[in-house]
């Protein structure tokens, strides 16, 4: 395991919207979604917001991770995002989120605050504003990994219904 994944602290969250700007400063509306709506006759979700908070300790600045966030099911598979039987794993269907970072050290210049007092804080915000094609009936789980490993509470589960059942007549 890394220095960086020993030390780091990692929440996340799903809202309706969310946009962090360049100073870090995070705007949200709707957060702590748990159920994604689904439109049923195109198999998309309605639009969402991941959003992974990440906050490492000072002495961390300059040092480099790499960061992924996966969609899985609720048994901990990689979640398929078409109709691929569920025995087989193709990973171009996997949706997948990951890249190279690299911790900041903040910049509080003109408030006073001394250098390396306050821990490194950012947000990676993935929204999806056109939804996704995600499998409905099923909770399913967000994780977030860094250089290859995961905690239990690294992730944000959440459901998204199916469709409602046909009226019986008769």
């Amino acid at each position: 395991m890394s220095e960086v994944f020993e030390q780091a602290s990692v929440s996340l969250i799903l809202a309706d919207f969310a946009v962090a700007d360049q100073l870090g400063k995070l705007q949200m509306v709707g957060g702590g979604l748990q159920i994604i709506g689904r439109d049923h006759t195109t198999g998309m979700s309605a639009a969402f917001a991941l959003v992974v908070s990440l906050s490492f300790p000072p002495t961390l600045v300059n040092e480099q991770y790499a960061f992924e966030v996966v969609l899985e099911n609720a048994a901990g598979l990689p979640v398929q995002l078409d109709d691929v039987t569920p025995t087989e794993v193709s990973p171009a269907r996997v949706m997948r989120f990951g890249q190279t970072l690299q911790i900041e050290e903040p910049n509080f210049r003109g408030s006073g605050v001394p250098r390396r007092a306050l821990p490194t804080r950012s947000q990676v915000v993935l929204y999806f504003n056109t939804g996704l094609p995600l499998p409905s009936g099923q909770v399913l789980v967000w994780r977030a990994r860094i250089d290859g490993e995961s905690r239990p509470d690294w992730t944000v589960p959440f459901f998204v219904p199916a469709p409602p059942p046909a009226p019986v007549l008769g």
